[in-house]
């Protein structure tokens, strides 16, 4: 458990005096929830000969993350503790949304990446043909690859690389020197519209907010039970989806796949993105 890291982020100090020991109190709050929550998976750890004993102690601290969470603590290692918590407990919805609400903040997170395409391979589909249905590509885009600041100081690096074989071809005439700059403000563009890209598949994700299937549903043709199945195989628990719209109680997802139907909003739950 990575709690040095969360208690550091848990909570800032604000400038007034009174504001500042509602803050203090608040992450001395926060420390005791994170360590009665780490205390409980450790005890999970230890009694997990007992699978009912230890699934006990893993659904407790499972709730003492999510209360961070709501107290404001977001970050990579909290969600990788929630989401172990959450799985061990039997629950690989909320285990895949934890995932989820930490890769929202830190997308190039590559051990949240790792767990996220673990967890989904423990969806237990009924069929391959559902499987390609439903399951997800690897998350991609240049946003997973690197933070907003590893690009910064990359964009920086070019550009002062780039200014630099100008001043130096101004000096000495040598050509080499502008042909090296020209590169640079060419991976620069390079490195900007991936960027812009990536930033673009995001703002259209955001704009369908993502579901997880948390218990087995039938998706229908429309809002409401008497309708037909869309598919012939229930949705397993943890399959995620796009949301479209929702009337009535029910809510129209699209798969992964691209197939489109309704389920119920219960059998649902959100995830950050």
């Amino acid at each position: 458990m990575t709690s040095a890291f969360l208690i550091f982020s848990l909570v800032l100090s604000p400038s007034s005096s009174d504001l500042a020991l509602i803050g203090l109190s608040n992450r001395k709050a926060d420390e005791t929830i994170l360590e009665e929550s780490e205390q409980a998976f450790a005890a999970g750890v230890a009694a997990r000969n007992d699978a009912a004993v230890a699934r006990r102690h893993f659904l407790e601290a499972a709730r003492g993350y999510d209360e961070l969470l709501v107290r404001g603590c977001r970050n990579p290692a909290l969600a990788s503790n929630r989401s172990r918590a959450h799985r061990l407990a039997g629950d690989l919805p909320r285990a895949i949304a934890a995932i989820h609400d930490g890769l929202a903040v830190a997308r190039y997170d590559r051990p949240l990446q790792v767990e996220l395409e673990d967890a989904r391979s423990a969806v237990a589909y009924s069929h391959d043909d559902l499987a390609a249905l439903c399951r997800p590509r690897p998350t991609g885009g240049i946003g997973t690859r690197m933070s907003p600041l590893e690009a910064l100081l990359a964009a920086g690096l070019l550009w002062l690389f780039a200014c630099l074989g100008v001043a130096r071809f101004a000096m000495t005439r040598v050509p080499h020197w502008i042909i090296a700059s020209g590169v640079a403000l060419l991976a620069l563009l390079i490195l900007g519209g991936m960027w812009w890209q990536d930033a673009r598949r995001q703002t259209r994700e955001r704009a369908r907010p993502l579901l997880i299937v948390k218990d087995d549903s039938s998706l229908k043709l429309g809002n409401g039970e008497s309708w037909p199945d869309r598919l012939k195989w229930r949705l397993p628990r943890g399959v995620e989806a796009r949301e479209l719209t929702r009337r009535g109680g029910w809510v129209q997802v699209e798969l992964a796949g691209g197939t489109v139907g309704w389920l119920p909003e219960a059998s649902t739950i959100g995830a950050a993105q």
